[in-house]
Parts: structure tokens; C-alpha cells; sequence
């Protein structure tokens, strides 16, 4: 009883498509000549675009295998829609061309060419305590000039007592 359950979940497993179906019928509809798709039609396409899907990410998969890397790219993939005749002949011009490797920026830490004038400091620096060098009396830093607080002009007066008549 149980295995007869198994078998008949796998089937209804293995005729429901992975794909939205909806998506795909639109997808045929794009084409003028398609005026209506029957539901077996559109299943049959559904299941053939997941076959071939399944097909195109197996080829990629064992390219990237044997360039020794754990993630498939383009590059992997246009290598395996290339070594596929029938594959390379229709889908090659759509495929995305491989760029140019683009070379990360360098270091965040590195120093600019040209520093910015004495004048202008950087956020991190305000906030560093200004150290004087023992050595040289003469060359005091001084604190950056802070206008003083206002104080309070008047103070907070006592209750007075009401006079009881």
C-alpha cells in the first residue's frame, strides 16, 4: 500500500512542471503565427524547456569541473553551448559575450597621489587627540577655538510662600 502511494506521488511528480506554465504560454503567444496553445501542447513545451534547462546546466556543471572550480559562469556555459553542435548553432548568438575581466580596485587603505592640502582633515583625524612632540617647545598645537557655552541667565527661583490672611 505504501509503495503504491510512493509510485503514484512520483508520477504526479514527474507530470507536473517545474516551470510556471502561464509564463511559458505567454512566452508562445509572442510569436504572431500562435493564435491559441492546447493544454498539451503547452505541457509539452513546459517539460521539453525543463529537460533541455536540465540538459544545458549538466554540460556547464562538468565544464566547470574540469576547470576545477565549485561555480559555474557564462564562461563555463558558452563553453558548453560550443561543444554541442545542435545546441552551439541556435543559442551561441544569444548568449552574452564574455567581457574583459574587470580588475577589482586595489586596496581601500592605499594613499591617494595626491594628498589633500594641510588645511583640510579628514573626519578620523578631528576626532584623534593632538599629541605635541617633547622635543620642541616652540611648535604647540593648539586646541581648535570653541565659542563658550551660554549660561543659564536665570536661575531657577525658589517657591515664595503664599501669605495666609
Amino acid at each position: 500500500m505504501i509503495v503504491a502511494m510512493a509510485e503514484e506521488e512520483e508520477n504526479e511528480n514527474s507530470t507536473r512542471p517545474e516551470l510556471p506554465t502561464g509564463r511559458i504560454k505567454r512566452i508562445m503567444r509572442l510569436d504572431n503565427e500562435v493564435n491559441r496553445v492546447s493544454g498539451e501542447a503547452l505541457l509539452l513545451v513546459t517539460r521539453s524547456t525543463e529537460l533541455f534547462l536540465q540538459f544545458l546546466a549538466d554540460k556547464s556543471a562538468r565544464v566547470a569541473i574540469e576547470k576545477k572550480r565549485k561555480i559555474v559562469k557564462l564562461e563555463h556555459l558558452t563553453i558548453a553551448v560550443k561543444r554541442h553542435q545542435p545546441t552551439s548553432d541556435f543559442l551561441l548568438d544569444s548568449l552574452p559575450r564574455a567581457e574583459e575581466k574587470i580588475v577589482p580596485p586595489s586596496n581601500r587603505t592605499s594613499k591617494p597621489d595626491n594628498p589633500p592640502p594641510p588645511s583640510n582633515r579628514r573626519i578620523d583625524q578631528f576626532f584623534k587627540k593632538q599629541v605635541t612632540e617633547p622635543d620642541s617647545d616652540a611648535d604647540v598645537v593648539a586646541e581648535p577655538e570653541t565659542e563658550p557655552e551660554p549660561e543659564a541667565e536665570l536661575e531657577a527661583e525658589a517657591p515664595v510662600p503664599i501669605d495666609e490672611c
